[in-house]
């Protein structure tokens, strides 16, 4: 989470020829206001999901360009992050839930239509995953960069990171868990898991093997999951290697146009400086 820095009959039509489309602006989420950022047109739609206090509009922006020759791809600001408002006093607890629910009115107000393909990093991983439980038939497909999860979460408190805050609000990270044990497996969904080889972490690097093995966890999740390593990167994949994290968007949203499973993972990112990891394996990640 880097507390310190930071199938088949659901298949959509084929996209339209690729578009310099583009929307940005502010939405009303039930009283407080999102903003947003959205480029090129096509189906599914790809979210681009920031982590940990991150801006999606200012961290991952950069992104929007090419990955709208693909498809129609948004981003946002989480309450209380970058532009956007923070929520209103007495809003309750800050979960993953929460944080889904808000994305999910977010995208009916300005009009984007389900299925979409939720690519998150870090943190953003928790809300994406909450996302897909509550809205399954919503979801066409999962990228997950770099993604926090459930059995990261006592060892962050075992070594007393400190909370998780998310700008201006503490999530409630216990609530979290649960969300996400609710929510359960993703069946065959497809679901690409991109790992940096180099643990940036302060915390994680200190147990390289328990962060492997939570990265591969996640690619388990889904019958149609795969897990591939970003050969030297750090924490931010999309930065030191965005070829790789647009590939593995691109792919992820070809499988959810089609209706068919992933490619192999070989033929996927190949001359990408990347480590396809054999299912029910485990990545040799080195603590930096």
């Amino acid at each position: 989470m880097c507390l310190a820095a930071c199938g088949g009959e659901g298949a959509t039509p084929a996209s339209p020829a690729p578009s310099d489309a583009f929307a940005s602006g502010r939405a009303d989420v039930g009283g407080y206001e999102l903003a947003y950022r959205c480029q090129g047109t096509g189906s599914p739609t790809v979210v681009l999901e920031a982590g940990l206090g991150a801006s999606g509009v200012a961290e991952l922006g950069d992104l929007l360009d090419p990955l709208s020759t693909t498809t129609r791809v948004c981003t946002y600001d989480r309450a209380g992050t970058g532009v956007s408002d923070r929520r209103p006093d007495g809003t309750g607890p800050v979960t993953a839930g929460l944080i889904a629910d808000e994305l999910h009115e977010l995208l009916e107000v300005i009009g984007v239509r389900p299925p979409i393909v939720i690519a998150a990093h870090s943190f953003g991983g928790m809300p994406a995953r909450a996302f897909e439980g509550a809205y399954p038939d919503g979801v066409a497909g999962l990228v997950l960069i770099e993604v926090s999860s459930e059995p990261e979460v006592p060892i962050y408190e075992r070594l007393d990171a400190g909370p998780w805050i998310d700008g201006s609000d503490r999530i409630d990270i216990g609530a979290t868990v649960e969300e996400l044990h609710a929510a359960g497996d993703l069946d065959d969904l497809p679901v690409v898991v991109v790992t940096a080889e180099r643990i940036t972490d302060r915390w994680l690097k200190t147990v390289p093997d328990a962060a492997a093995r939570a990265q591969a966890r996640l690619a388990g999740l889904s019958g149609d999951g795969m897990e591939v390593v970003a050969e030297g990167s750090g924490h931010f994949v999309y930065r030191t290697n965005p070829e790789l994290v647009i590939e593995a968007i691109r792919i992820a949203v070809e499988a959810a146009r089609s209706g068919s499973a992933l490619p192999a993972c070989e033929e996927a990112f190949q001359e990408l400086h990347a480590t396809c990891v054999p299912r029910g394996d485990v990545p040799d990640l080195i603590p930096a």
